[in-house]
Parts: C-alpha cells; structure tokens; sequence
C-alpha cells in the first residue's frame, strides 16, 4: 500500500512540476518575445522619423500637417470616414486634393492628428506596417483589400481602424496663434529633447495629476499600454529613439502625453489635460489616445479585444508545429479568384488568369500559422527566382503581397 501511495505522489509531483516547467517556458518567451518587440517598435519609430525628415525635405523644412484650424485647433483623428459610412475607398484621383476640403469629399477635417502621420504612406512610400507595434498584437492597415492601396484612403478610416492598425501617437502640429507667437515650430529645426512621435499615449487621467517626482509604481500608471506599461519607445526631433521608463522626457522633462505646464516648468502637476493642443514652444501632446479608441476602458485595462490581440501575438511568436505547418498548406493550395482574376496554386505552380495570364514555377520558402513565404521561379530558368512574394493567410481567402500584377486579396473558391 505504500509503495503505491508513493507511486501516486510522485506522479502528482511530477505533474506539477512539468505544469511549472510549463509556465516558465512560457514566461520565457513571453519576456524573449517583449524584447524583441521593443526592438522592432524602436525600429518603426526610426522610420517614421527618417520619412518625416524626408518628407521636410520636400516641404522646405516643413513637418507634416494637413488642413489647421489657427483659431480653434481641438485636435482630433480619423477624419472624414468617423461618422460617415458613405465614404469608401476611392480611385487615386479623388483623394488628392487633400488640402481642400471644399474640393475633395475625402479631405479631412481641420486639425486631423492622425491624417497629418497617414500623409506619410501617401508621400514616402512607407508601409502600413510600419505604424504597428507588434507587442500589441495589432494588424497592419491593408486598405479595404483587392487593388486598393494607401492612395484609396486619406486617413486610417476613422476610430475603429485606428484601434485596429496604429499602435503610435504623433504631436499635435495644431495650435492656437498664440502659440505660434510663442515661437512654436513643426519642422526639421526641432532639438534633441523635442518628443515627435512615441507608442500611443494611454490617456488616462492620472497623466495630469502624477508629477516628475512620483515614485515608479505611479509612473506605471502613465506608461504606455503598448509594452504592457513598462515603459515606450520616443522619436525625438532629431531622429533618435530611447526607450523611456516615464513620459517626463520631452523639453525640460516635459510630460508628453499632456499639454499645459509640467516637468520642471511645475513640479507639482503633470499637466492641464490630456486632449489639446500644445501651449508653448517646448509643449509636446502625443495623440490619439488608447483611452479615446477603445483600447483600454475607463480604469485603465484592456478591453477584452486588445488583450485578444496581444494573446495572439504570443502565440504566433511559438515555433509552428508540423501539424500546424500542413494545415497551413491545405490553406494556400487551391483556387482564389479577385474581381474577373483567377489565381491557382498548386505544390509546384502558380497560375494567374483573367486580365493578365501568367504561369510561374513556386518554391516554398517559408510557412507558418497565418503566411508563408513562396518565392515564383522564371518558366525559362526553374533555377531562377523572379519574385518572393508573402501571402497571408485569411479566413476566406489570401492577402498578397510582393508582386503588383498579385497584389492584393483573393477570395477560395
């Protein structure tokens, strides 16, 4: 009988202690995964920072803003697709008078934050992956699907896409005359200590009333929620990025989620609020806020779909299984079809009919839970690649990227 009570508790002990060995792996790659995620996140803001200063290039020093309001800059996002669900995405042409809102149904309206960083993509040839942090788990923006691109659009199209595909806040470029005659400047003379850009503002209310002194445990409350409140990645105006455990880190340890007076200016307050404009010449406001989208809730948690998100990025960082490796095959193998295209792929052929009929040799390159990566070989050189494209893996379908004439989404038939 001993023997067998001994038998059984070892058992249960081993269980345990493959349960815990269990959650350690996990733990371990989670804080692997959060790593390299603020890596790439600081990567992200660096491009955005190298395509604003090209974009000043094109702009004789200028940053970028779109239509500005001088007399009631309220700052707001998303506009005009928020609150209109006629507008859709359109042929180039009509979204390209984005200064003129009397001309253009799709201009935004005045003191749009987010508009003046999607102007970015639609002059310097930057990704909409780029605006995505990947500790949040978010997607990248992919333009309504088929043949649209970010010409389509004039903005991510209004708060739910934001919530959806932009993991950072921009400063608000939009500010009173007041304030211009205080010297403020949107443009490439911007210093070191100047914060342009960083993840998303978290927009909680304690942001106003944690000063420059609050112990660490109150700054956690401000940090921003991208990295699971450890702290954010700051694009500064003179291109570098830092990782910054606190937001009192813009001019004279300015907090940059707030506008209004903080840091050493007053060391009791961290600011006037959250939404608005800045109102001096070293005033940083990072907008939108993840309380304004949705993100977090009115205490400051995660709503249940972005703690789903960030779930999801966990579990794609886990080596795919062979198992999941062939399910994921299954998905890519068949027939796809786009407007009057047709798309069949087979284990060693890809063949494009409709509008443009092509026949390419394929390599499998790459696969894992939601893409793979195929490289297409020339019909007169099997040996030679012509183009690697990525296909993700929809729920109905792929999304192609990589090659124009297969750009795109595509429906199983």
């Amino acid at each position: 009988m001993s023997s067998g009570r001994a038998k059984l508790s070892d058992l249960v002990v081993g269980v345990v202690v493959l349960l815990l060995l269990g959650t350690f792996s996990l733990a371990q790659l989670g804080r692997a995964q959060e790593t390299a995620n603020r890596v790439k996140c600081a990567s992200n803001l660096r491009q955005i920072g190298q395509a604003i200063l090209l974009y000043s290039n094109d702009n004789r020093g200028a940053y970028p803003r779109l239509v500005w309001d001088k007399n009631n800059p309220a700052p707001t996002w998303g506009t005009p697709y928020e609150g209109n669900d006629k507008l859709k995405a359109e042929p180039e042409p009509k979204t390209k008078d984005l200064f003129f809102p009397d001309k253009c149904d799709v201009a935004p309206k005045p003191n749009d934050v987010t508009a003046a960083l999607y102007l970015l993509m639609r002059t310097q040839d930057i990704t909409s992956g780029v605006f995505v942090c990947p500790s949040t788990g978010l997607t990248h923006f992919d333009f309504g699907g088929g043949k649209n691109n970010m010409m389509s659009w004039s903005n991510w199209p209004g708060k739910a896409s934001l919530a959806d595909h932009l993991s950072y806040s921009m400063n608000n470029p939009y500010v009173s005359k007041d304030v211009i005659g205080k010297g403020f400047k949107w443009n490439n003379t911007l210093g070191a200590e100047y914060a342009i850009a960083a993840d998303m503002n978290p927009g909680v209310d304690a942001l106003t009333t944690v000063n420059v002194n609050s112990p660490a445990d109150q700054m956690r409350k401000v940090n921003s929620v991208n990295h699971g409140s450890d702290g954010q990645n700051i694009l500064y105006g003179d291109g570098h990025v830092t990782w910054e455990s606190m937001p009192f880190v813009g001019v004279k340890r300015d907090n940059i989620y707030t506008f209004g007076p903080s840091g050493q200016d007053v060391k009791e307050k961290g600011g006037d609020g959250i939404v608005g404009s800045p109102t001096t010449a070293d005033d940083s406001v990072l907008l939108p806020t993840a309380k304004d989208l949705g993100v977090i809730d009115a205490t400051g948690e995660l709503t249940a779909e972005a703690k789903e998100h960030r779930a999801a990025a966990l579990l794609a960082a886990r080596p795919t299984t062979p198992a999941e490796q062939d399910a994921a095959r299954n998905k890519l193998i068949g027939t796809f079809t786009r407007g009057g295209d047709t798309l069949t792929i087979t284990t060693d052929k890809l063949t494009l009919t409709g509008g443009k009929s092509m026949t390419f040799g394929l390599k499998l390159a790459g696969i894992e839970r939601t893409k793979a990566q195929v490289n297409l070989l020339s019909p007169d050189d099997p040996t030679s690649s012509t183009a690697t494209l990525v296909i993700m893996f929809h729920p109905d379908g792929l999304g192609i990227s990589g090659m124009t004439e297969l750009e795109g989404d595509w429906k199983k038939e």
